[in-house]
This record gives C-alpha cells, sequence and structure tokens, in this order.
C-alpha cells in the first residue's frame, strides 16, 4: 500500500478502477445552457479517479481529538502493483446522463428538483464570468496583498458567495462562527454570508468545527428521494461540509468525511445510500473526499484546478463536478457493492473505520452531535504522582 498524496495523482490516475456490469420553464436560458455544455469534454469526468482508502492501526478515531489532530493513518488500497480506483463517471453516473439528456434538449419529463437544480448551473454561468473576477480579486495573490494575509474567514467567505453558494441547493450555504465579524466579502460585492454553528462530532471521539456547511434543502419525490416515507422531512435538510484545505491537513479532511457520513446515516438511516462527500478546497484547487457509512469506503479524488491557468477564468469541469457534487442527493448513485464485477468482489475494499472504532462504535452510530459552537475540553490525565504511604505489591524475581 502507498499513502495518497497530491505528488502521487499520476499513479492513482492510471490505477485499476472499480467497475460494474452494464422542461418549459428553462427555455429562456437554452442557449446560454447550449453553448456551455456543448463545450464540455465529458472526458474530463472519466479523467476524474477516486483511490479507495483503508485506515491503519495508527488511527485515533476511538480517542478524544479535534478534527485538526485526528490521525486516520491511511493508506491506498492496492490491486497488485496498482491503486484501487473508482471513477467519478460512475458514482455520479445520474448527473453525467442527465448532462447528456439536457445537451440533447430532452428535458421534458425532468422532476422539478432537476429541473431547480439545473437552474442553479444556469445562473451561475451567465455570471461566471462576474464571479471569477471576484474570486481573483480576493484569492490570487498580487503585491498589495499576498495570500499569507488572508484568513481563513476571508477565503471561507469569498468561496461562498462566488463559487460553493450559488451552486448549492436552497441557497443556504453557512459558514461557521470563526468568520462571524469579519464584515463583507473582500471584492466589494458588498455581499454578507449567513452564519451557524457548524461543529460536529462527539467530545469523547472525532469532532471539531468545519469552516462551512452547504445545506441541501431541496425536496425529493417520494419515488426517488433517499429518505423514505417515513423519515422524510422538509425541515430536516441533508448537508455535506466544506474544508478549507492546507498542507498536511489530508487526516483533518478524512476525519471530518467519515463523521459527518455517520452523522447523516444516524440522522436519515433510511437513505438509499450513505456516500456522503466532504469538498476540500483552497483558492486554486480542490479535491472531493467521500466516506459509505453503509458499506464502510472511503473514497478521496484527485486534485482538480479551479481556473485555467492560461485565461484565469474558471474551469467549466470543475465547476460542474462541484455542482454535482452540490446536489449528491440528486445526481449520486452511491456504491452498488453487489454489482462490483467479479473480480473486485475478492477484494477488501472497506475502510476498516468500523473495526478500528469498534469500541466506540455506540457514539459514532447513535451520539454524534451537529450545529455546536464549541466542545467540551478534553479530559486531563492526573500526573503520577506518589504520596509518603503509598503502598503496592512489588515485582520480584523467582
Amino acid at each position: 500500500m502507498q499513502k495518497l498524496r497530491d505528488g502521487l495523482t499520476e499513479t492513482v490516475l492510471y490505477g485499476n478502477e472499480l467497475t460494474w456490469h452494464p422542461c418549459t420553464a428553462m427555455a429562456e436560458n437554452a442557449e446560454d445552457r447550449e453553448r456551455v455544455l456543448q463545450s464540455l469534454n465529458f472526458q474530463s469526468f472519466r479523467r476524474l479517479l477516486f483511490g479507495l482508502l483503508k485506515l491503519g492501526n495508527l488511527c485515533n478515531a476511538i480517542k478524544s481529538k479535534s478534527f485538526i489532530d485526528a490521525d486516520s493513518d491511511y493508506e491506498c488500497i492496492m490491486y497488485g502493483d496498482f491503486p484501487l480506483a473508482i471513477n467519478f463517471s460512475l458514482i455520479f453516473e445520474p448527473g453525467i446522463l442527465f448532462l447528456k439528456d439536457v445537451i440533447g434538449r430532452r428535458v421534458e419529463g425532468k422532476m422539478d428538483y432537476e429541473k431547480r437544480a439545473l437552474q442553479k448551473l444556469e445562473d451561475y454561468v451567465k455570471e461566471m464570468d462576474y464571479h471569477a473576477g471576484c474570486l481573483r480579486k480576493v484569492l490570487f495573490e498580487t503585491e498589495q496583498r499576498p495570500r499569507k494575509d488572508l484568513t481563513e474567514g476571508e477565503v471561507a467567505v469569498t468561496l461562498t458567495e462566488h463559487l460553493l453558494g450559488k451552486l448549492a441547493p436552497g441557497d443556504s450555504y453557512v459558514d461557521d462562527g470563526k468568520t462571524r465579524g469579519k464584515g463583507q466579502c473582500l471584492c466589494g460585492c458588498n455581499e454578507s454570508p449567513k452564519y451557524r454553528s457548524t461543529g460536529i462530532g462527539h467530545e469523547d471521539v472525532w469532532h471539531g468545527i468545519p469552516e462551512s456547511i452547504a445545506t441541501v434543502t431541496e425536496t425529493l419525490s417520494p419515488s426517488t428521494s433517499p429518505l423514505d416515507s417515513e423519515t422524510k422531512d422538509e425541515d430536516s435538510p441533508d448537508e455535506e461540509t466544506i474544508s478549507e484545505d492546507a498542507k498536511g491537513s489530508e487526516d483533518q479532511a478524512i476525519a471530518q468525511t467519515i463523521v459527518f457520513s455517520l452523522l447523516k446515516r444516524q440522522n436519515y438511516p433510511s437513505c438509499q445510500h450513505h456516500l456522503i462527500p466532504n469538498i476540500v478546497i483552497t483558492p486554486t484547487e480542490f479535491r472531493v473526499n467521500m466516506y459509505d457509512a453503509m458499506n464502510d469506503i472511503l473514497l478521496s479524488s484527485l486534485s482538480l484546478k479551479l481556473f485555467d491557468p492560461k485565461f484565469e477564468s474558471l474551469q467549466i469541469e470543475s465547476v460542474i463536478i462541484l455542482w454535482m457534487v452540490l446536489h449528491y442527493r440528486i445526481f449520486c448513485a452511491g456504491i452498488k457493492v453487489n454489482e462490483l464485477k467479479e473480480e473486485f468482489k475478492k477484494i477488501d475494499i472497506q475502510a476498516n473505520f468500523r473495526k478500528i472504532a469498534e469500541s466506540k462504535w455506540d457514539i459514532y452510530s447513535k451520539s454524534l452531535k451537529e450545529n455546536l459552537s464549541h466542545f467540551p475540553e478534553e479530559k486531563k490525565k492526573n500526573p503520577i504522582s506518589y504520596d509518603t504511604y503509598w503502598r503496592a505489591k512489588e515485582l520480584t524475581y523467582g
């Protein structure tokens, strides 16, 4: 096995892939939609692979650790000499097919929530040059403003107002309380984000406060909703976390991804699948982590550039991938473990988290918390000390 690091993306790219057996309200935007979508290179989606990861014995998931101190001890799962991977186009096949239908003008009969998702993309595409300019203005390094001077909160606000928040369902993207009081977006658009406490986890295991959370508020039809008729609740939206990437933050992002997926399974046990994403993003690139809390499968994608380096414009393929991930309840099919080809059914593709966390499984499966502003401080062990009259049984030699 070998580590999945940004420097090893070429190795993962050529790894073995898991495979399995084989609207009228929007007409006014058709020209914009066709111009952008016709320019799509669908091979770009085929080139995006997720490496399958396994956690090691040094994983500290059973300890009281904040995300920033998490150690997942992860490695790539190997298939012979190659890392094992799964293709974006496979797990997001519904989204790919939807895009092809839109390009082919086959939008009649699409569900209302699908049309609303498409409207989100169309609205963003129409103003994409404007948003790209705002992102460059704040996130790109200049002599007047070195990037190192940006705070996490300022980066989060800019990415919220000019990228992720515009693509997410329901305009319900929120940033954590650490950015409160930082004011409006630095680009000069006069926009201010919404705030909410975003702490997740449990103080006795992995826990912490993600920089931001995208809330999915779409109501799906009973026949296609990930929630069954007994658990479906319009006031209980699904969500996904957004992490700001930093060097050496892979363990933090993995811990956050796993906890969030387990939390969603705890809250919505009847979902069709529990493959929940976590977008790990920097001012220039992003990757997507996903954890399937039902099947114990952990994925981490290659890094993708946000901007075209030649034209300094947003990469349309990257925008659409983010859009699909943010709308994962509609466009993600999960991992169909039972439909894998026979050669892959013989491989243990589980992340090993359930086994590692066995002693704390009641917490991870039933007692995870959310929307917290802080967690109790970790209990500190008393130092070893002996009083004058301390008595003990001594070891002796025979």
